[in-house]
């Protein structure tokens, strides 16, 4: 058994605003990201499924040709290969939750 707390789970820069966690199973992968204002759009896709779930803050995601604005307690799934991006509107930090399946590799590096 593995036990783990996001307070001791180290905290990785993929950015200037932008910090990620990860832990992973061998088939499925949660990563809790917090990102501040200013956060810079980058639409991408990935094969990996997703669901996003918003923690604090409010943003304005797009996936594939339709946008929405999410606030805590949010939740959406992304498909597979499906382009996607998140935008933080106003002055508060967004802190959100990723699953993934499969793991996503390219974190684990």
């Amino acid at each position: 058994m593995v036990i783990e707390n996001w307070k001791t789970i180290e905290k990785k820069s993929f950015n200037i605003t932008g910090e990620r966690q990860v832990f992973s199973g061998e088939n499925v992968m949660l990563v809790q990201n917090t990102l501040k204002p200013g956060f810079p759009q980058f639409r991408h896709s990935h094969p990996n499924e997703q669901i996003l779930c918003i923690l604090e803050g409010k943003c304005k995601v797009t996936i594939g040709d339709e946008s929405a604005e999410m606030g805590a307690g949010d939740m959406v799934r992304i498909a597979s290969n499906v382009e996607h991006d998140l935008e933080v509107i106003g002055d508060e930090t967004v802190i959100n939750l990723d699953v993934f399946y499969p793991v996503r590799e390219d974190y684990l590096k």
